[in-house]
């Protein structure tokens, strides 16, 4: 049987999503996106054991053991939400609330990619969002500088904006910047958020809770 609970914390997402507030990188000239996405999950097990949607509080859930999302990829386990279209241009912006157990250790919760097309030019991602179980439950830019700490098991609100016309993305966590950063040339990139496996002593189980989804886009044209 899948499982289909979540912690008994996961309930407060409801009235803590509502406190989220609106872009941060800008208060003029932003309109909202439609938050469409696909959901890409291990060949191994049936979707609703690895993902569930309570009530809009998303659930992804990836084991060690789990095989990638396609027969014959080679990459690692993974969970994901993978937002459609791509963006090819301007400033866009992602945020939501976030929940990731305080025990768990050793992947990735968010990430830009870059399109198939410029992937092998560009590398496969601008940025990933790791989560470590250190400093009580930690965010890192990869495996390395840490971002924020003490988020274990706790609501967090996440923003990433990528100006891709000005090859810059910043990060904010609880509404502090926390890292801004420097792009290559790309023009084609999409966000996704959930679980994916990576080599950092990961947990046997790993999870994350993602809630009140939203996105803006403004042009700098």
């Amino acid at each position: 049987m899948p499982v289909r609970f979540l912690p008994l914390f996961s309930f407060a997402a409801v009235s803590l999503a509502t406190t989220a507030s609106a872009q941060l990188g800008g208060q003029t000239g932003w309109a909202s996106c439609p938050v469409k996405f696909d959901v890409q999950w291990p060949t191994n097990a049936a979707r609703a054991e690895r993902y569930w949607d309570n009530n809009g509080v998303y659930h992804c859930r990836v084991y060690n053991t789990d095989g990638a999302f396609t027969a014959g990829n080679t990459t690692r386990p993974r969970t994901e939400q993978r937002f459609v279209p791509d963006y090819r241009g301007g400033e866009i912006q992602y945020q939501s609330m976030e929940l990731a157990p305080a025990n768990e250790n050793g992947y990735c919760i968010f990430q830009i990619h870059t399109g198939d097309a410029e992937s092998r030019e560009y590398g496969a991602t601008a940025f990933m969002l790791f989560w470590f179980s250190k400093d009580g439950g930690s965010v890192h830019d990869y495996s390395g500088q840490e971002l924020a700490a003490n988020l274990g098991s706790k609501w967090f609100q996440l923003n990433v904006d990528q100006d891709v016309d000005n090859r810059t993305i910043k990060v904010w966590i609880n509404r502090q910047l926390v890292w801004t950063q420097k792009t290559k040339d790309a023009r084609d990139f999409y966000f996704k958020d959930g679980v994916y496996v990576q080599r950092d002593d990961p947990s046997a189980c790993m999870d994350v809770n993602i809630t009140d989804i939203r996105m803006w886009k403004r042009s700098n044209g």
